[in-house]
């Protein structure tokens, strides 16, 4: 992906933080979303990780269009395009102006691909970029696997 001047990040500074070197990220495709789920960080500092703790973070994309995943060396910051932009680990973002939501709209048989919004979710070691109208987070006490079988009551509104 090649940014264009006009591209910025918009850090979603409200979202809840997760692990940044947590090895335990699920995708989903429920419905009509797609779903990340981890870790979620804690005030207790470091503890042990595996799959059946929690508590975690599930963030949903609404009209997902695209995904994509890319490696990268977060402590290094550099391996990913939108580190020229700020990208920093256990952040997310939305990509203003992006170049690839074009891209998306030119090839799409969805009529409301000129809809779509360019997020990122960044890792440590990963950075997963959703193209999607909304999106909404919600913290559950589960480990990440069971966060992504339900939603708590009521459900967050899609931002």
């Amino acid at each position: 992906m090649t940014l264009d001047r006009n591209t910025s990040l918009v850090e979603l500074e409200d979202a809840p933080r997760w692990v940044p070197n947590s090895l335990y990220q699920y995708l989903s495709q429920e419905s009509t979303w797609l779903s990340l789920a981890c870790h979620a960080a804690t005030v207790e500092g470091i503890r042990v990780l595996n799959a059946e703790t929690g508590p975690s973070v599930r963030i949903d994309f609404l009209h997902a269009a695209a995904v994509r995943m890319q490696m990268w060396n977060g402590d290094a910051r550099d391996g990913h395009p939108l580190v020229s932009l700020g990208l920093r680990a256990n952040r997310l973002y939305e990509v203003k102006d992006s170049p690839w939501l074009p891209v998306l709209a030119r090839e799409s048989v969805w009529k409301e691909a000129a809809s779509l919004r360019h997020f990122a979710c960044a890792f440590r070691a990963h950075v997963y970029e959703v193209a999607a109208e909304q999106l909404r987070w919600q913290v559950f006490d589960d480990a990440p696997p069971i966060a992504l079988s339900r939603l708590g009551s009521p459900p967050p509104s899609w931002r």
